[in-house]
């Protein structure tokens, strides 16, 4: 069994690895965003909704071209909110030295 995540629409339900979120996935997740809502007439805070759908999409797709954005539309509140942490957060290594706020000398008084 390989693969920490698992999804039965995505590859058959087979295990998978969460490829890494960049800044030209966001870029394309947004750009599909707003040409969906120019072709659907949604207004912002509609297309606002749909941001993590989209999101998702980018990543899923690269796994299974076959993932479906219905699919990622009719999950469990819960389990959208997990896959879009996973997707969001995946390759993220963090910007700080160490633990800065244990490093951070106290100000005096």
């Amino acid at each position: 069994m390989t693969g920490k995540y698992s999804l039965d629409f995505v590859n058959k339900g087979k295990n998978f690895d969460m490829p890494n979120w960049s800044t030209e996935k966001h870029e394309n997740a947004l750009n599909n965003l707003v040409s969906y809502q120019k072709k659907n007439k949604l207004s912002d805070k509609e297309a606002e909704k749909e941001f993590k759908h989209f999101v998702i999409h980018e990543t899923l797709k690269e796994i299974d071209k076959d993932v479906d954005l219905d699919d990622i539309r009719k999950m469990h509140p819960m389990d959208l909110i997990d896959l879009f942490n996973a997707v969001y957060n995946a390759g993220r290594k963090g910007i700080y030295a160490g633990n800065f706020r244990q490093k951070t000398p106290k100000s005096k008084k």
